[in-house]
């Protein structure tokens, strides 16, 4: 029986009869666009951007294109566009060395238009352009200054020209900022507006990891797992790549066959199955029709090491865009591929795990086991919705499927950044809570981006509005008075943008909690003493807090009072406490949104302010017998009823204080509206113009009486409405 089964899943994994056809991907088109701007002396000092390239041109695949531009004042194609080859690559090792800091300007804007050279809309190739840059558009002696005419001029041209042909051709970039004096913001939107990486190397160290987060989205390869210095290569292996970076004063790297036959640079230079690459901090090496079971690599094994493979058996992921927008679910697709087509035989799926491990840009990290062997995929693709990433910064996402007798893993990077900012401060004094929500480039066009909110109030009803745009202050604002009274008030924001090169985005930040009325934090006075001893004074500034309970400042005395109230000469008179101002125009941190909410220190029955403490034992009593009275109509009024799956879900609700991911960041849940239907897509550029239905006016959705103006329901128009346009855009 055990010989018929292991005969059975051979023929499986040599020819699966059965299989879906595939689709075949495209080959990789990769043009590398490199600064070598005066600049690049600090920022790279030890000119990895050599070392850099030389990795990329190894890991090019055969039968891939590529290509290879420097830019300063002037662009220069320093690598032909052609085909992936030893000759390619022969000339691309030796073009590396060319690779300087000498340019006067950055010519950014040209470099990008000249590295679009032959692509086309219906490419058979997947088109990418890897840009790594220090700094910003630098076309004359101002040192990057936007507002120069000639500075300017070049990014008119990058937004009206250059831009759209890469939106148009289906190029994505990939950007990568080694400086934090580059123009984060463009660089982020050009990655966006493409479905690109923005990456940032904030050290010359982190280039080469950088440059390998670009390449795997460029170029995804098909893996093993590398556990410390061994990897186990399977049958089905026609090569593998060991990328080993070293540690400093590392040995010689060497690589040791399942067999014991030991492979060194020297040895693979007279061994035509073996090719070796040596540079800088690195070893790659290649493998032909390599010897199966357990490799080792010996060698001090820095970081970022891994073993890339060619193999009849694949791992295919798809679904996972460069840019990532906060609240809108990711719709992942994993599947084994044999010969090109889909394994869906549930035999070998019932003998592989297939997980998926996620690291967020804090470092927390989740993992779940997407392969369950009583519900299999009948089509043999896995699905997982990931619905919870709403972090700024790099997403990475390991995907391993693990049989019994192989291992495949793909690492890929996205990149999650908000094009608006949201900022909220608290008027104490006015009691408004001031919400604005600043495009974060001037790539956003304002005129047609809408920002929606939706206000919760405390007797459960809610009200929709379309937040107004103020040219003074360049932010969409939202003023936040308590007029269902006081009590807990929430705030939640749905953005639809649109690019001043036509892209649309969507993002939905995380909900705004306050509690009405405002209030300030106030310190408890401290008495000083009559012989006070010498301390380290260290002054705190005020903070104002949304959702503090309210303190009421005691009335000032008047002179007279004072005057009646001073003690005998001949008691010790306490210093009486300093009067600190609070000012409103502190603004929270919105960080902290997950965090419970502050509560006022709690003081002493002397510092009480002169109320009686037998008053606070009856507002307590009081208190509690009313507590108890809501809690026995609850129980009642729920007695018998079961908790339902949502009620579960939500108790369930991942604290994201925690250091660590779980199932419930992986799992589906709708964020891409709030009522849980399907969200309606912006129309395109050339039909906004027909749009006619008003966004604009409030709903108010539960509440005893309509909001003036008040559009269809919430409820039928899901998406909060359609965009309406600016006047002067409508027909």
């Amino acid at each position: 029986m055990l010989l018929f089964r292991a005969i059975f899943l051979a023929v499986f994994f040599t020819a699966l009869t059965l299989s879906v056809r595939a689709e075949e991907a495209p080959a990789p088109d990769v043009r590398i666009v490199i600064d070598i701007s005066g600049s690049m002396k600090e920022t790279d000092p030890e000119n990895l951007r050599r070392p850099a390239l030389n990795l990329l041109t190894e890991l090019l695949p055969e039968g891939a294109r590529a290509g290879v531009w420097t830019f300063g004042r002037y662009v220069n194609m320093l690598v032909p566009l052609g085909a992936v080859d030893e000759a390619w690559r022969q000339k691309a090792r030796a073009a590396s060395g060319d690779i300087s800091s000498v340019g006067l300007n950055t010519n950014l804007v040209e470099a990008l238009d000249k590295a679009l050279y032959e692509a086309t809309q219906n490419s058979q190739f997947d088109q990418t352009v890897i840009l790594l840059t220090d700094g910003r558009i630098d076309m004359d002696t101002s040192g990057g200054a936007p507002d120069t005419p000639a500075n300017t001029a070049a990014r008119e041209r990058l937004i009206s020209a250059v831009l759209p042909e890469y939106m148009s051709k289906n190029v994505r970039i990939h950007t990568l900022a080694l400086s934090d004096a580059a123009d984060i913001n463009m660089l982020g939107q050009l990655a966006m507006e493409t479905d690109g990486l923005a990456l940032k190397a904030h050290t010359n160290d982190e280039l080469m990891p950088a440059f390998l987060k670009a390449f795997d989205r460029a170029v995804p390869s098909e893996q093993v797992p590398l556990v410390g210095n061994t990897f186990n290569i399977d049958p089905s292996v026609n090569e593998f790549t060991a990328l080993i970076f070293r540690a400093a004063s590392s040995k010689p790297t060497e690589l040791v066959s399942p067999s014991g036959v030991r492979i060194s640079q020297d040895s693979a230079a007279t061994s035509p199955d073996v090719r070796w690459h040596h540079d800088l901090n690195f070893d790659l090496i290649t493998v032909k029709s390599p010897e199966s079971g357990e490799w080792t690599a010996d060698a001090d094994v820095a970081p970022d090491s891994r073993v890339q493979i060619l193999s009849d058996l694949k791992l295919k992921v798809s679904g996972l865009p460069g840019s990532l927008f906060s609240g809108v679910p990711v719709q992942l697709e994993m599947s084994l591929e044999n010969e090109g087509e889909t394994v869906d035989e549930e035999t070998i799926l019932q003998l592989t795990d297939v997980s998926l491990q996620v690291t967020a840009p804090d470092g927390r990290t989740g993992s779940k086991l997407l392969s369950d062997p009583e519900s299999l995929p009948v089509d043999g693709i896995f699905r997982e919705t990931l619905s919870r990433l709403n972090q700024p910064g790099e997403y990475r996402l390991e995907i391993r499927a693990q049989g019994r007798t192989f291992e495949r893993k793909q690492v890929l990077t996205a990149t999650l950044a908000e094009p608006m900012r949201v900022d909220v401060t608290p008027d104490v004094g006015q009691q408004i809570l001031n919400v604005r929500v600043y495009p974060q480039s001037d790539l956003v066009d304002t005129a047609l981006s809408r920002v929606i909110s939706r206000i919760s109030s405390p007797d459960g009803s809610s009200v929709i509005n379309a937040m107004e745009y103020s040219e003074g202050s360049g932010a969409w604002e939202l003023a936040l008075v308590a007029d269902k009274g006081p009590g807990s008030y929430e705030v939640m924001l749905n953005i639809r943008g649109v690019s001043a090169s036509g892209k649309t985005f969507k993002s939905k930040p995380e909900s705004i909690p306050v509690i009405f009325p405002l209030v300030s934090e106030v310190s408890t006075p401290v008495t000083e003493s009559p012989d006070p001893e010498p301390v380290n004074e260290e002054v705190s500034e005020p903070d104002v807090r949304v959702g503090q309970p309210a303190v009421e400042d005691a009335p000032e005395p008047t002179v007279s009072e004072t005057a009646a109230a001073q003690p005998d000469s001949s008691e010790e008179a306490p210093a009486e406490p300093e009067v600190v101002p609070v000012s409103d125009e502190i603004v929270p941190d919105l960080a902290a949104r997950y965090s419970e909410q502050s509560v006022v220190e709690e003081v002493g029955p002397e510092e009480e302010l002169g109320v009686a403490w037998w008053v606070y034992v009856l507002l307590g009593v009081a208190n509690l017998a009313l507590l108890g009275g809501l809690a026995w109509w609850w129980l009642a009024r729920r007695k018998g009823k079961s908790e339902s799956a949502e009620d579960v879900a939500a108790r369930e609700a991942l604290d994201l204080e925690t250091g660590q991911l779980d199932d419930a960041d992986l799992d589906s849940a709708d964020f891409d509206n709030f009522d849980g239907a399907e969200e309606e897509e912006i129309p395109a550029a050339e039909e906004e113009s027909k749009v006619t239905a008003s966004m604009g006016g409030d709903t108010d959705m539960g509440s005893p009486e309509p909001a003036a103006d008040a559009a269809d329901s919430a409820d039928e128009d899901d998406d909060w409405g359609e965009f309406d346009l600016p006047d002067d855009k409508k027909e």
